[in-house]
């Protein structure tokens, strides 16, 4: 196994994360090492530092500093002498930086130094975040259903009711275009995904070997892009684009904001077209809007989940705006009962019993194939059509492309938008029709 440690170059963004990690690097989920940022403040060495919401979780001696635009970094002079440790977040002329303070040493003199000095944006605590509580769904039943030749096809009720065949007489999608699973990373050598995959990261080893220690990203992979009409396995909405793999969550599908951040960064310096983020949290600190908005800024399309609580809670990167925030819907073409609404829903897709990829090496029981549920699993089955999308209409700006989904689904609940299904649930053939917008 891999040793599970937070890198420490990551930090410009919180995403969902389900634990954070100790001053050792060593994750500790429900253990002391989980602090909450109580009454507005966080309090270290009688220094105040402000965070967005007191009741959420941070990563105890761990800071986000951000500088201005051009501004040289303090940080390092800062450290001199200390028991510190300072790392860019991403590429270092975004000026963000992470800083780890020794559980030890008195940091307030630092802390105090940051936060005064006129070229500092913020300083802000390391959030912790985690993926969203796995939701129950009901199983699906295999239906007669013409298509590729994948032997499990039968049973991806999703691709019937998404019209997913008649789409792929229209695309298949571009190996050119590169769907970024940030995730828990992917099984690379799946035979369903092997063929797939471009060169990755893994932000919490700080490796390039994105080695899915859970299960969480290789099935998104799968959903989104696994090899199609090859004779083995399911189907994969985007059959020809490729993947790639960033790992920033641990083999408990757990991590830091920071990591997350650094993933989204280095999938959008690294060619990625669009970004899939099964993950969320209520935690929206400076940096995780940044590590988004970067993206955005670089015609990155983004989608993310809206979340599994079943109420009307914000989930972030999904409610950030310029994200295109994914409910679910189950085979009956109903919300399902788990995804969380609001105004700030783009679009839903099948969410519900979605059969897809699993690790070939699991030990865990959830090993080759099989079937789970969540906003998580509608999240990569937009992220495919969104890709199918960029291969019909590579000209198309990512805003262009938003308004192509928006405008191509089909209306399955209150006429015209809604809170729940957004515009509608996904439709692949309209998808790749020249919409009326």
């Amino acid at each position: 196994m891999k040793r599970l440690a937070v890198s420490a170059m990551t930090l410009l963004t919180a995403a969902s994360l389900a634990a954070c990690q100790s001053p050792q690097g060593n994750f500790a989920p429900n253990g002391s090492a989980v602090r909450a940022a109580g009454a507005g403040q966080v309090h270290l060495n009688k220094v105040s530092i402000r965070v967005q919401n007191p009741n959420l979780p941070t990563v105890p001696g761990e800071y986000v500093v951000r500088y201005k635009p051009g501004a040289a970094s303090q940080t390092r002079s800062l450290a001199r002498g200390q028991n510190m440790q300072v790392a860019a977040i991403g590429n270092p002329t975004l000026g963000m930086e992470l800083v780890k303070f020794d559980p030890n040493v008195r940091a307030d003199a630092t802390l105090e130094a940051l936060r005064h000095d006129p070229n500092v944006l913020y300083v802000e605590p390391n959030f912790v975040e985690k993926l969203s509580p796995e939701a129950v769904g009901e199983p699906v039943p295999a239906t007669r259903a013409a298509g590729p030749n994948d032997p499990m096809f039968a049973q991806q009720y999703a691709h019937q009711v998404s019209n997913s065949v008649a789409g792929w007489q229209i695309n298949q999608g571009s190996p050119n275009v590169v769907i970024a699973v940030i995730d828990t990373g992917v099984d690379i050598h799946h035979p369903d995904l092997a063929a797939k995959i471009v060169q990755g990261r893994d932000i919490v080893d700080g490796d390039d070997e994105p080695i899915d220690e859970h299960y969480h990203g290789t099935h998104c992979a799968g959903i989104a892009a696994a090899s199609t009409n090859n004779g083995i396995g399911v189907a994969g909405f985007a059959p020809n684009v490729r993947v790639m793999p960033v790992r920033v969550l641990d083999a408990n599908g757990s991590g830091t904001s920071a990591d997350v951040a650094a993933g989204i960064i280095w999938a959008t310096d690294h060619g990625a077209k669009v970004i899939s983020m099964s993950l969320g949290g209520p935690s929206n600190p400076s940096v995780k809007q940044e590590a988004v908005k970067y993206a955005l800024s670089h015609d990155v399309v983004v989608v993310a989940a809206a979340g599994n609580n079943g109420d009307g809670s914000m989930t972030f990167p999904g409610a950030q705006d310029g994200v295109i925030c994914v409910a679910a819907t189950d085979s009956k073409d109903k919300r399902a009962s788990f995804s969380q609404f609001g105004k700030w829903v783009s679009v839903s897709a099948p969410g519900v019993g979605i059969l897809s990829t699993f690790p070939t090496t699991n030990t865990t029981g959830k090993k080759d194939y099989g079937s789970i549920s969540g906003t998580s699993m509608a999240t990569p089955a937009v992220a495919g059509v969104v890709a199918l999308i960029r291969s019909q209409f590579p000209t198309m700006n990512r805003e262009q492309v938003r308004a192509q989904l928006e405008h191509s689904v089909d209306d399955i609940g209150d006429p015209g938008y809604d809170i729940y299904t957004g515009f509608g649930r996904i439709n692949v053939a309209k998808a790749l029709t020249p919409a009326r917008f």
